[in-house]
């Protein structure tokens, strides 16, 4: 929940499939969250370049058409803010990727992002948490 000191805090949002670009984008701005959406990784490294300070977090899917992928898009997010991890997502498994900068999600989980935005909000430090794995029945 934001106090009444903070401002509003600022995501982006990106992903290629505009259904679940949109439904993050709602499900975010009704947990208080200012969503900046964009539907492939260069429109989304041009709001990088343009707005990055005012950026709080990026939530990025991982593979992207064309020629700027989630990882360029972490890199150049973590030369704005060294201290904030990216949330990437992907169904990689994040043991075969760790990463001190990145919190990877599963994919059509919009729930578990803004359970680790409020996570990483309400904290100074920037720790990675551990995230269980999705379990096949």
């Amino acid at each position: 929940m934001l106090s009444a000191s903070q401002s509003k805090v600022t995501v982006l949002v990106v992903d290629d499939d505009a259904i679940a670009r949109e439904l993050l984008a709602q499900f975010l701005q009704m947990s208080g969250f200012e969503v900046i959406a964009a539907p492939n990784g260069e429109r989304a490294l041009l709001k990088l370049c343009q707005q990055g300070e005012e950026i709080d977090w990026l939530v990025s899917k991982v593979s992207l058409p064309g020629l700027v992928c989630g990882w360029i898009l972490q890199d150049e997010y973590q030369r704005l803010h060294p201290d904030r991890p990216a949330l990437l997502i992907t169904a990689l498994n994040p043991a075969e990727r760790p990463s001190a900068h990145t919190v990877f999600v599963p994919p059509a989980s919009p729930v578990r992002v803004l359970e680790i935005l409020q996570a990483l909000r309400t904290t100074d430090a920037t720790p990675i948490l551990p995230f269980a794995s999705s379990k096949a029945a």
